[in-house]
């Protein structure tokens, strides 16, 4: 097993930037193949590799969906991927694309969703997008895949009162509380928070463009999705203030750690995680059940108008913000 990197993380796998261009490592021979000195003919290249070696086996077709595919995509999604794929290989690497069918699917389904619904779902749907590549590429002509019927798992039901949050932010460091304000008033996704820096913010609010509409194009460059201005509000203004207030000063990031760098969400919810275990375990804190970071988002929509929400947390289906995000007791009058 080859070492993990220590740099240049994002590059698909066996790639290398040296000495100004990128490198493909040949498995078994060592070959170092050059790409290009660009982004955009390294995923050419990449594809033309991928073009030269005939698809024998479900191995051969994820080989090339990791190498043209998922690098095209965003960086969380990447390494979801990557993951998954360890779990489809053994199952379906041996197989030819053209002896898949729908059973084969199904059967890996109910196995996996025995023990996670989600993870379930997640791999029979990179299984499927892979199967419509390998019609794209003319190595199968028909993706049984999409024949699957999968079970939506359960929308998340814990909703965070007003008593729960204080409780909560109480005992919470200064940057953790600060985070949990700017979450709350904005509804924007976790690394959307973190990920703010002092170029978000103007004299009419914080412009951010939200992370998950991303969209890569083959050259490598990414299409982002339409921005957002969160305009100033008291409180909101407030939170910005107190954040920057803390140390260390002359930062770019907004929520930092104490090297002055944006928290990424795993470092985020470690500290999270590990005072949210302390105030629960506290008899004096009021805090009986803990809850996520993420739920804070949901707390933002079902706090506020049904319009308002969905406006907000950028959804062009109501419907997705009721089902999902707005959580708690519908409250409705009597008959007069």
């Amino acid at each position: 097993m080859g070492r993990k990197r220590l740099s240049n993380k994002d590059l698909p796998e066996r790639v290398y930037f040296r000495h100004g261009a990128y490198y493909f490592v040949e498995p078994g021979t060592n070959k170092w193949r050059r790409l290009g000195t660009s982004r955009g003919e390294m995923f050419y290249g990449l594809a033309d590799l991928s073009l030269n070696k005939p698809i024998q086996c479900m191995n051969d077709l994820f080989d090339r969906y990791a190498l043209e595919v998922i690098p095209l995509k965003r960086s969380r999604t990447r390494k979801d991927n990557i993951a998954e794929l360890k779990f489809l290989r053994p199952v379906f690497g041996h197989m030819r694309p053209q002896d898949f069918r729908a059973h084969h699917g199904y059967a890996y389904y109910a196995k996996r969703a025995a023990k996670s619904l989600a993870c379930a779902n997640k791999e029979l749907a990179l299984l499927s997008h892979t199967l419509t590549k390998g019609v794209e590429w003319g190595v199968i002509e028909r993706n049984f895949c999409k024949e699957i019927r999968k079970h939506r798992p359960p929308p998340r039901e814990r909703y965070v009162s007003d008593c729960e949050f204080e409780a909560a932010k109480c005992v919470m460091p200064q940057m953790q509380a600060v985070a949990m304000e700017l979450k709350l008033l904005t509804g924007l996704r976790p690394g959307d928070v973190l990920g703010l820096t002092r170029k978000n913010l103007n004299d009419e609010g914080i412009l951010v463009t939200p992370s998950k509409p991303r969209r890569a194009r083959f050259d490598g460059s990414v299409s982002v999705g339409k921005s957002l201005l969160i305009e100033w509000s008291p409180d909101l203004r407030q939170a910005a203030d107190d954040a920057l207030k803390l140390p260390p000063r002359f930062r770019q990031a907004i929520i930092c750690n104490r090297a002055g760098r944006n928290y990424t969400v795993s470092g985020f919810n470690s500290i999270w995680y590990r005072h949210m275990r302390k105030a629960v375990a506290d008899p004096n804190n009021a805090l009986t059940e803990p809850f996520q970071f993420r739920d804070l988002r949901a707390k933002s929509a079902t706090d506020d108008s049904p319009e308002a929400a969905t406006a907000r947390l950028q959804h062009s289906d109501p419907k997705l913000t009721a089902r999902v995000y707005r959580r708690g007791v519908d409250r409705v009058r009597p008959l007069r």
